[in-house]
């Protein structure tokens, strides 16, 4: 009977053991532990670092911690300071708030190389224009002075590809009249890369042409069709379907057809391209008004009634099956997101004042609003996880902000004044680059290994292709 009991007695002591040790590590593994200092239970967050390059070291709080990336490890709760350095790479560093119970991931650091290998692609005395194409794989330039010419770029093979010359000024002649010479001004690629719209003019008049990426002699739409077609741009899903402002409202040039529509929308200001429709801005006797259409020229309204504006800045993007249309009205530059935009009960959220732009990190968690002086980033989804707005507020930059651009989903490349600098999407670990031409942006490369920039020097242009990570 007592060897009974015994065993019956072990059998509950092991029992428990099991639950007990289960228990502690299942509190360990949520970042539980004892404080003795309080005699209380309290739960630490947790931080996982990594970067490229990687098995780099870690210091914590101004501590050596003898760890390498990548790194993770239990934290208590407050702001924590992480910092990661190499020698030949600019220092990083972090101030992040730990939460009791989540996860900080700190998963997007690039060290920046203190001397990146540069090749120069091409150089040129002047550009005057630049377009990339929307895969990041092709660029096209427009030079000027005795160059004058449009160019491509396949950067997976660069080798510059004179596509077009513009045409020489004609003398008159007894029995003809001169005839100017073409200016190119502008340039734009189709989402596809198969073909590309040079703006020009002419005596001072503007034409669109019309090019083919692999050559041959563009065709000049003003000419073809008798509009000046000032602004046309292609459609997302199709090369061949094009939309502009005439003086009579928005119109639909379909080339496949060699037709042009009726007025699709009168009084209308202005026209942006999402994947799948042309968002436009028209104004009535009682304000202005967001409107889609689709490439069956099915008709929505979007937002009933807009800040009163002669321009907008916007910009779209698709984030987690939502879709965010991010809104900017030069009359008061204040910027708004709209989230479910082509739902019946679209949200409209105020991020930021005194703005210019809007655009959004290439998976759209990310939305910069930017003016020359400040550059406010709201964060969809840590907003979304938070329950609460959650945006970084970038001031106090060198420079004027001329253009901004995004390299990847984390990293933010700025021309201000003239000067490029990387940073991080909250404007922290900023590095100064290269001088770089005009206003115009630097690129990533289609594999976000490398930055593609238009160095200024003193006589010269290059082309530069920038590595930043292997």
């Amino acid at each position: 009977m007592l060897r009974r009991i015994l065993i019956v007695f072990g059998y509950l002591f092991l029992t428990f053991l099991v639950v007990g040790l289960t228990i502690v590590l299942v509190a360990y593994g949520n970042d539980y532990r004892y404080d003795w200092a309080t005699h209380k239970i309290i739960q630490n967050g947790h931080v996982i670092i990594d970067s490229l390059p990687n098995n780099v070291n870690v210091s914590a709080d101004n501590r050596y911690l003898n760890k390498k990336t990548p790194y993770q490890a239990a934290y208590t709760v407050g702001k924590h300071t992480f910092g990661i350095n190499l020698s030949g790479y600019y220092p990083w560093q972090k101030t992040v708030p730990i939460v009791a119970g989540q996860v900080t991931l700190l998963q997007y650091v690039i060290l920046v190389p203190k001397r990146p290998a540069e090749t120069v692609l091409d150089s040129r005395t002047t550009i005057v224009a630049q377009s990339m194409s929307k895969d990041h794989r092709h660029l096209a330039y427009i030079t000027g002075g005795s160059q004058a010419a449009l160019y491509t770029l396949d950067l997976g093979n660069p080798h510059p590809v004179r596509l077009y010359t513009p045409k020489a000024a004609i003398p008159a002649t007894p029995t003809t009249a001169a005839v100017p010479a073409e200016v190119l001004t502008g340039v734009t690629w189709s989402d596809d890369a198969s073909h590309l719209l040079v703006s020009a003019t002419v005596g001072g008049q503007p034409e669109e042409l019309l090019a083919s990426a692999s050559g041959g002699t563009p065709m000049n739409l003003t000419q073809q069709y008798g509009f000046s077609f000032s602004g046309i741009q292609f459609s997302a899903s199709n090369w061949q379907q094009l939309y502009w402002i005439a003086p009579d409202g928005l119109r639909k040039l379909d080339l496949g057809a060699q037709t042009v529509s009726d007025i699709i929308a009168s009084n209308a200001i202005q026209f942006w391209m999402t994947p799948d429709r042309v968002l436009y801005a028209q104004q009535t006797p009682t304000g202005t008004e967001l409107w889609s259409v689709d490439s069956n020229d099915h008709q929505q309204e979007l937002i009933e009634a807009m800040a009163h504006s002669s321009s907008y800045a916007v910009a779209y993007a698709s984030f987690l099956g939502q879709d965010e249309l991010a809104v900017v009205p030069s009359s008061n530059g204040t910027g708004t997101l709209y989230s479910g935009i082509f739902g019946s009960t679209p949200t409209a959220t105020t991020i930021a004042h005194g703005v210019q732009n809007a655009s959004f990190s290439p998976d759209g968690h990310l939305v910069a609003f930017s003016a020359p002086a400040e550059v406010v980033v709201y964060d969809l989804n840590q907003s979304e996880l938070m329950d609460k707005l959650v945006d970084y507020q970038i001031t106090g930059q060198p420079g004027s902000l001329d253009s901004l651009s995004w390299f990847d989903n984390y990293h933010l490349l700025e021309n201000r004044g003239g000067q490029l600098y990387w940073s991080e999407f909250d404007g922290g670990n900023s590095v100064k680059l290269d001088a770089i031409a005009g206003g115009f942006p630097a690129y990533s490369s289609s594999d976000t290994k490398s930055i593609f920039e238009f160095k200024q020097l003193s006589t010269s242009v290059h082309i530069d292709q920038v590595t930043i990570r292997h």
